[in-house]
């Protein structure tokens, strides 16, 4: 496997003449790298930002194309310098697994255990957004924090998705997994039914899942602040349960709790839908 940590240089701006003032001095930067797996195992793309998007498009060739953009805001020279060398990119690839990481020193990357958001502001913000093309059939592993979406376009793999500041957007996906932010909404379309077990959940806002025609699986539902909308033909799994309605033509139920209804004959993998304000909906394409 092969590794680059690039401490990246600051291109700077000073604007005025006036005594320096807050988000002074500028810096704007993009990195282009063509990224290759290695192996004939199962491939797997690793992104973590802390403050940024992530932009990720299936395509049909072999490589990963990487376009890092970073953004710097910082309040003298000096502290852009240092934004230079304590915000660097980690990038790995020549394996199963290609890799590109923001880190942040002294705190853990995204997802990594003893993150907890929580630090000192510095004086200086440094935002790196990416966008991605990988081969179709990787699975994903996306994780951001503040201030970015998270959008993803006809990748095959499974997908660990997780936002804290930002929506989840999905289309044209196959696989299955887990896509969970706390504020915005998650909205993913698949286009082939999820074959294993998955989660989908939020704090505020909607959740609204798209399948194909024939699912078959078990629902779990649950929001507080709002309903739950499925125009599947669905029947109750024993267990506490919400009220049911019909609504426009679809099954609507509300209840404090997880409210779980199969759909198919024999039911299937579990899809878990949650968020405490805002809807859930799983319908048909």
């Amino acid at each position: 496997m092969t590794r680059h940590l690039l401490i990246l240089p600051v291109l700077v701006a000073v604007l005025g003449i006036a005594p320096a003032a807050q988000d002074d001095v500028r810096g704007d930067e993009t990195i282009r790298r063509t990224l290759r797996f290695a192996g004939s195992g199962a491939r797997t793309l690793d992104l973590r930002v802390i403050t940024g998007s992530i932009t990720v498009q299936g395509h049909d060739g072999g490589s990963v194309e990487l376009v890092a953009t970073r953004t710097t805001r910082a309040d003298s020279e000096a502290d852009a310098a240092a934004a230079g060398r304590n915000v660097t990119l980690d990038i790995a690839d020549g394996g199963p697994t290609v890799s590109v990481i923001v880190r942040e020193a002294p705190r853990p990357a995204c997802g990594e255990r003893g993150w907890n958001g929580s630090s000192r502001r510095p004086r200086y913000r440094v935002r790196v957004d990416l966008t991605v093309r990988v081969p179709r059939d990787t699975s994903l592993r996306l994780c951001s924090v503040n201030g970015g979406d998270l959008r993803v376009d006809g990748t095959f793999g499974n997908f660990d998705v997780e936002n804290v500041n930002g929506r989840i957007d999905m289309t044209g996906i196959r696989g299955a997994g887990k896509a969970v932010t706390v504020n915005g909404p998650v909205t993913v379309t698949f286009d082939r039914n999820p074959e294993g077990d998955s989660t989908f959940r939020t704090v505020n806002g909607d959740v609204d899942i798209r399948f194909r025609d024939g699912l078959s699986a078990d629902l779990r539902m649950k929001t507080f602040n709002g309903g739950l909308f499925t125009d599947f033909d669905v029947v109750p799994i024993p267990g506490p349960a919400g009220v049911a309605e019909r609504r426009n033509g679809m099954f609507v139920y509300r209840g404090g709790g997880f409210t779980t209804v199969r759909a198919g004959r024999s039911g299937g993998p579990v899809m878990t839908f949650e968020t405490l304000n805002g809807d859930v909906r799983a319908l048909r394409q």
